[in-house]
């Protein structure tokens, strides 16, 4: 009896370690290929074509791992750089793990993480977006959204009947800008930001709603403003083609002083897409969207009115690799290319944001690898 007694507890000490190792895991993904944008802004310049990195989706390397604490509690992180494959530089500013840099525990309860992180609203749309924030046919391109926010404090619940509640809160949304030496206009403080997104999927529908507000502090001149977000968006899968939709509404108290839009000539915004994902064989799939912005002008006059159609396939060679091919265009009104609020192609590179190269026309072929 005695010896049982020892082999159990000599069992149990052996096991306790084990219990605690973490599981570390690399993971990337390179994107490279052909980009030609043309149709620019201003009419001295012609187009450009290159080969660039980033397209699809922003190339990158990853470690992430979780730690069992036991009782069903569990640690883990993430530290995600973004790379610019054709240039070797490091992405989001040069920074060692702009993409994403987070700690987090989960549970029961859910998951709570702390660091750099997506907003949960933009985790809504981009999910909803055929192209899924990437390539030029990207909904961002026109629809005014967040990327990412420093210093954040996220939630994810659990699933109560396909019902799930997401959330991020930061006092500092803005340090990004900061660290990179890009303040805008009046900018020289903080932005304190908030996103709740309640959630529905029940087999082949998805749909969630974005509330956000955002309010400059010390940032001069808008110091005390602030920026309020609704987006309700969705998606349902029919099989032979997923139809997904978003509108949104952005309800400025002075002007949009958000970073991430470069829309501070702007005010009130009324936004929507419509897309279509068509699996078209084993491997092949067609994606289309079409964007639509209205912004209105800070300093009154017409409104600036930009709208995107976009078009792509791609074409899986494995589970990691894959063939993409897309074309956009952009028509932006006199209005929104005088007030500096005009959309342009961007990529998952480089998000496109109001201003930005200027390239009204775009077009990618291109490869990405997944390891």
């Amino acid at each position: 009896m005695h010896k049982k007694l020892i082999a159990l507890a000599i069992a149990g000490l052996v096991a306790a370690p084990a219990l605690a190792q973490s599981n570390v895991t690399l993971y990337g993904l390179v994107d490279m290929g052909y980009k030609w944008t043309g149709d620019k802004i201003d009419n001295r310049v012609s187009n450009r074509s290159a080969i660039d990195s980033g397209m699809a989706a922003g190339s990158r390397l990853g470690f992430k791992g979780t730690e069992d604490l036991g009782n069903g509690l569990k640690a883990g992180f993430v530290l995600e750089q973004g790379i610019a494959a054709d240039t070797g530089e490091s992405g989001q500013g040069r920074r060692s793990f702009g993409r994403q840099a987070f700690v987090s525990l989960s549970g029961s309860f859910g998951t709570v993480g702390l660091g750099r992180q997506y907003p949960a609203g933009y985790n809504l749309t981009a999910t909803v977006d055929p192209f899924g924030s990437g390539t030029a046919g990207q909904y961002n391109s026109v629809y005014l959204t967040e990327y990412r926010w420093d210093n954040a404090v996220t939630y994810v619940s659990p699933s109560w009947a396909g019902l799930s509640v997401s959330a991020a809160f930061t006092m500092n949304a803005n340090y990004a800008n900061e660290s990179a030496g890009n303040r805008g206009a009046g900018d020289s403080g903080d932005i304190r930001a908030w996103s709740v997104v309640p959630q529905y999927v029940n087999g082949p529908l998805l749909i969630g709603l974005n509330l956000q507000e955002m309010r400059a502090r010390s940032t001069g001149a808008f110091d005390g403003e602030k920026i309020r977000v609704y987006d309700l968006a969705g998606t349902y899968d029919f099989g032979v083609a997923k139809l997904a939709a978003s509108y949104g509404l952005r309800k400025a108290s002075a002007a949009d002083f958000s970073p991430d839009t470069a829309a501070v000539d702007g005010k009130d915004t009324r936004q929507w897409f419509v897309g279509v994902t068509v699996p078209v064989s084993v491997a092949g799939t067609v994606r289309a969207s079409y964007v639509h912005r209205k912004t209105e002008v800070a300093v009154s006059g017409a409104d600036a009115k930009v709208s995107q159609w976009a078009l792509g396939y791609e074409h899986a060679l494995s589970k990691r690799t894959s063939l993409y091919a897309v074309y956009a265009d952009i028509n932006n009104n006199c209005t929104a290319r005088d007030s500096g609020l005009f959309s342009s192609i961007g990529d998952a590179m480089s998000n496109g944001t109001a201003g930005g190269d200027g390239y009204q026309r775009g077009a990618n072929l291109g490869v990405l690898h997944r390891f």
